[in-house]
């Protein structure tokens, strides 16, 4: 069912749901800083961080405020953990690009916490995927 439609009963589970009609702008945000596999994110009420450190001598930051969403909900104050940033790159673009103009790509963002996998659902042309991204760690911040 598409995202617009789609049931929000289980939103009271997740600690950080965030949603965007068009991935490409995630995606295209995050290929910019992906010169190492993981990187830290880091959601706060203002936005969304995501940081990709090498070695401790170089990092590149993005900050997506809460504002470029069309709904960002935080639960808890700081909500942050780490994941595979070549996976995630991989599952927004699932769908490529699609030749029909108009047509891009929702993205429903949603994270329950600790132990529990990073849940993406993408919806292009009425087709949901719903992607689990299971390896990641938990970061103290």
């Amino acid at each position: 069912m598409p995202l617009s439609t789609q049931s929000q009963t289980d939103d009271e589970f997740y600690v950080l749901v965030a949603t965007l009609d068009n991935a490409r702008n995630l995606s295209n945000i995050l290929k910019a800083i992906a010169f190492k596999d993981h990187a830290i994110f880091s959601a706060t009420p203002n936005g969304l961080k995501v940081t990709v450190e090498d070695s401790k001598c170089l990092q590149a930051n993005a900050f997506i405020q809460a504002e470029i969403f069309q709904e960002f909900t935080i639960k808890d104050d700081l909500v942050g953990f780490q994941v595979n940033l070549t996976v995630l790159l991989d599952c927004l673009n699932i769908f490529g690009g699609s030749a029909v103009p108009g047509v891009s790509t929702a993205l429903r963002m949603c994270y329950v916490g600790y132990g529990y996998p990073l849940t993406l659902f993408l919806e292009e042309g009425g087709v949901v995927t719903t992607v689990y991204i299971w390896k990641f760690r938990k970061c103290t911040l």
